[in-house]
């Protein structure tokens, strides 16, 4: 007997759907649930941005630094939840919804799954326009995706500094170092 179809929920359906601490994403009809992220992770994830927000706070203009669980909406029927984004504006404490402006950065650090971060959502975020895409390996490394379909990549592993950030500076042990 063969599997059942996949039922494709549309994203009306999805925005329905009752509110979540779970990591929900929707690309192209398909819900994608997310496993719980590991205690590391989730530190590495507060320590960008904290880093990110101090950058940001020193920065003449308008800057939201943002983390999931939180809807960004990256194209029709592509929902997403990145780690951590960068938007060069102000987001309004009132805003409801999935935000539709596409951030200049996302990060995503990597879990034991790392290939829908690393090629999924990269491809999708190349699409909608992002910028630049770090994807972080715990205790080991970030990757930086740039360039013409986020197909550059540079993988550092002392300190982080990016072109869309001018000054920011994260040194990679201090990221890593437990304690």
């Amino acid at each position: 007997m063969g599997r059942p179809a996949l039922a494709f929920v549309s994203e009306d359906e999805f925005l329905g759907l009752p509110e979540s601490l779970d990591k929900l994403e929707l690309i192209d009809g398909e819900v994608v649930v997310s496993p719980s992220p590991s205690f590391f992770h989730q530190e590495v994830v507060g320590r960008l941005a904290l880093a990110l927000r101090a950058w940001a706070a020193g920065q003449p203009g308008p800057i939201t630094v943002g983390q999931a669980p939180l809807d960004i909406r990256f194209g029709p029927d592509r929902i997403l939840q990145p780690d951590l984004f960068l938007l060069f504006e102000h987001i309004p404490f009132d805003h409801e919804g999935p935000l539709s402006r596409v951030p200049e950065l996302c990060i995503e650090v990597l879990s034991a799954h790392p290939n829908y971060d690393r090629f999924t959502k990269r491809v999708i975020y190349a699409e909608a326009g992002v910028r630049e895409l770090w994807t972080v390996e715990p205790g080991y490394y970030v990757e930086a995706w740039t360039g013409d379909g986020l197909r550059h990549v540079v993988r550092v592993e002392d300190s982080v500094t990016s072109g869309l950030l001018p000054g920011f500076m994260l040194d990679i042990k201090s990221l890593f170092r437990e304690g």
